[in-house]
């Protein structure tokens, strides 16, 4: 072992047992700690990761197509994009009432994706203050300005995006667009977003329609609305939504996330000016 790796592993041990003497070290548990105990920690919702009908299902498709490429063989950039993950695009988004679908790794890259490349420069973010640390990390990368307003009070977005209107012209005049990410239920308290009063503030405040709503569907994809497709579909605002988000390693007991929206030039949306 190299002086440096040893001089690491010194330094790691030092942080490892401080945090330890302090009561903050998190050591996951072993699958046996967890035999014949109730769920309540996993986002295995509706338990379908120990479902024997998805495992069939699963093995059904895979005799449906028996040239499925279990890797891949390039990023989708180039000849990544098989038949099959086209197919499942096209299913998500007939399921969700919507244009078009993108399918991607996990909900963090996709929330990552679209706010790191969507908006551009002169565009405004104005943001729930509570939103996925994956969307800040979109926000983080891109090249929009980026408010917040306090947790899911409408009368606090309604000032941001008064200020953002009143303070820049070319918003105002509807030239520049002003993203509004939330989340339909958020995870650490479970609090579900007044939608309604979202939409009507942001078409009350900007009444040229430059505003898209975008909305993380991550913790009511599977268990809430038509066929758990959602809380924006459970109210019927998909058409008031432009993006939303929903992923596949919650209550679907699987991995991945897409994005669904009534644009279907956002499937090449890695542009700048």
């Amino acid at each position: 072992m190299s002086i440096g790796r040893d001089i690491l592993c010194q330094k790691l041990q030092v942080l490892l047992d401080r945090r330890r003497a302090e009561g903050r070290l998190y050591e996951p548990g072993s699958p046996d700690e967890f035999e014949g105990t109730v769920d309540f920690g996993s986002n295995d919702t509706l338990s379908l990761s120990a479902s024997g009908l998805l495992t069939e299902a699963f093995l059904h498709q895979l005799e449906r197509h028996p040239h499925f490429t279990i890797g891949t063989n390039s990023s989708r950039c180039f000849e990544g994009t098989k038949r099959f993950i086209l197919d499942i695009e096209r299913d998500l988004a007939h399921f969700h009432n919507s244009e078009d679908a993108i399918f991607f790794g996990s909900g963090y890259d996709a929330n990552s994706a679209i706010f790191s490349a969507i908006p551009q420069p002169g565009d405004f973010i104005v943001f729930d203050e509570l939103v996925h640390s994956s969307i800040r990390e979109g926000m983080r990368l891109g090249r929009a300005k980026s408010i917040s307003f306090r947790h899911n009070d409408s009368l606090s977005l309604r000032q941001r995006l008064e200020e953002v209107r009143d303070q820049n012209s070319e918003v105002a005049e509807g030239k520049r667009l002003v993203y509004i990410p939330i989340e339909s239920i958020y995870s650490m308290d479970g609090d579900v977003a007044p939608l309604h009063e979202i939409v009507k503030v942001a078409y009350d405040t900007l009444p040229r329609g430059n505003y898209i709503l975008s909305i993380d569907e991550a913790h009511s994809n599977g268990i809430i609305g038509p066929h758990g497709s959602g809380v924006v579909s459970l109210y019927g605002l998909e058409n008031e939504f432009s993006i939303r988000l929903h992923t596949c390693g919650k209550a679907l007991a699987s991995s991945g996330g897409t994005t669904t929206h009534h644009c279907s030039k956002i499937d090449n949306a890695n542009i700048s000016d």
